[in-house]
């Protein structure tokens, strides 16, 4: 391949999705990367602070209710980490009552659960055009 067309060669914008719900997880994951998104995925906050650290993601699609490190205390931790803290995040619950707490963290949106899929595509793509 010419440096031309490596240079014009797209890299992946990458979301990690943090639920510990596989099936919603793998549900997300198959939409995304037939989008073209790179998706990487844990099942609680404390994990995905750890991995964050070591690959930041360019999105975060977040559940509120997991086990170790809620999505409360994820947004928390993460604000404090200034190589984490300009990541946008999307929230993911059935929680609706919630929705003023988050925005006030700075999460760009606020999905409910079910998921709705074209509502969820267009808030991803809206956040991280590819």
């Amino acid at each position: 391949m010419s440096s031309k067309k490596a240079a014009e060669k797209k890299t992946p914008k990458s979301v990690l999705i943090v639920d510990d719900e596989i099936v919603i997880q793998e549900f997300i994951q198959h939409l995304l990367e037939s989008k073209g998104y790179e998706v990487t995925t844990c099942v609680n906050g404390h994990d995905a602070l750890k991995l964050m650290l070591k690959n930041p993601p360019d999105l975060v699609l977040l559940d509120v209710q997991m086990p170790k490190l809620d999505g409360y205390g994820f947004i928390i931790e993460k604000e404090k980490l200034p190589i984490l803290a300009d990541i946008p995040v999307i929230v993911l619950t059935v929680f609706q009552e919630t929705e003023r707490l988050f925005i006030r963290h700075g999460v760009r949106a606020y999905l409910p659960k079910p998921i709705n899929p074209q509502d969820m595509l267009d808030q991803v793509q809206a956040v991280l055009p590819l």
